[in-house]
């Protein structure tokens, strides 16, 4: 069989092109430092990587919903130092000093206090984060605190003292306290054998204001109904027991004996606030906690894809450094091979 130049050329030409292509391979590989570039290149390195971005995009959403659940917080926080520091200044100031002997209008002064204290509460038991109330439980549009015509708190309509609705039915109010609002950041949301989902691996940020202010009325360490100087219940209720300390302030037959039981239960209960606080302070931490147990798992993840997808440098450049030798090397051979013309095969 004959060799003719043609034959020489095609194959020299297809064998080039071939190391172009290979060297152009390897020279992205080492731009990009990626081992592949399609899943047909490397099928299983390829369902790997996919199955560690997918986790990771997850570690992302974990991180928008710790971040906001953090402002949230950081909101809740702030509105209840602010109620806990006004009760704290009013009782320390004013409270603590009352007697039997002071004046009208040295009661008039405090009681003007007590006032502009319960709007400032009211402000701060209504304060929003983005466009949820913060202490509204469930409540996303609804207001959770109102004050009806009697000057009687309510918490989503239901009258915090009676625990009665508008149209007189009793309300569960322990529910409406333990509403929940359930936030996935990262615990590995599970369900158990009923379909009922665990507490445990989710976070709720649900908080309801009366778990704090309070509602009802008092009660003795023996669970008996506290009563005062009149006989009638004392209120459990902060913003109740602000009122009913001004209305006792403003009577005309003003006495220390009356006022006493709305100020004793006013300080053991503005107590409540300093535990909300407290609460929120340790779910902080446990978020900070899950915060940077996330990072670990970025981390962790970002390590992986490297090893599955990121190409050795130094041998990526040495493979490219061959191959580029070999091509040039195979450019000079070109040049002896076809160097040959017509009329050389003529002599």
């Amino acid at each position: 069989m004959r060799i003719t130049t043609s034959m020489m050329t095609g194959k020299y030409i297809r064998n080039l092109n071939k190391q172009a292509n290979d060297m152009n391979y390897l020279n992205e590989q080492v731009s990009t430092g990626r081992k592949f570039f399609k899943g047909s290149e490397d099928p299983v390195s390829a369902i790997k990587a996919y199955k560690l971005r997918r986790e990771y995009r997850s570690t992302e959403m974990y991180d928008t919903n710790i971040s906001d659940v953090d402002s949230f917080l950081t909101s809740a926080e702030t509105n209840l130092t602010e109620i806990s520091d006004n009760l704290g200044r009013v009782y320390t100031s004013y409270l603590q000093g009352i007697n039997g002997t002071m004046g009208s209008d040295d009661r008039e002064i405090i009681a003007k206090e007590i006032e502009n204290l319960q709007q400032s509460v009211l402000a701060s038991l209504n304060g929003k984060f983005s466009d949820r109330y913060v202490f509204g439980g469930t409540s996303k549009d609804e207001i959770p605190f109102t004050v009806d015509s009697s000057g009687n708190l309510l918490y989503k309509g239901v009258n915090v003292n009676t625990c009665k609705d508008s149209a007189g039915n009793d309300v569960d109010m322990e529910k409406l306290m333990n509403e929940v609002i359930n936030i996935d950041i990262g615990l590995g949301m599970t369900f158990d054998s009923t379909g009922n989902l665990n507490k445990d691996t989710v976070f709720n940020i649900s908080m309801a204001g009366i778990s704090f202010m309070g509602y009802g009325n008092a009660t003795d360490a023996d669970g008996n109904t506290e009563l005062d100087a009149d006989g009638n219940p004392v209120p459990n209720n902060l913003y109740t027991l602000l009122e009913k300390m001004k209305e006792q302030l403003r009577s005309s037959d003003y006495s220390l004996e009356k006022i006493t039981p709305f100020i004793n239960e006013f300080d053991r209960q503005k107590k409540q606030v300093l535990v909300g606080i407290t609460d929120i302070g340790a779910k902080t931490n446990y978020l900070d906690f899950i915060k940077l147990r996330n990072e670990d798992i970025q981390y962790n993840l970002n390590e992986k894809l490297v090893d599955v997808e990121q190409v050795d440098s130094a041998e990526a450049i040495v493979d490219f450094s061959m191959q580029e030798y070999a091509y040039n090397a195979a450019l000079s051979m070109g040049n002896k091979i076809l160097q040959n013309s017509f009329i050389d095969f003529m002599k």
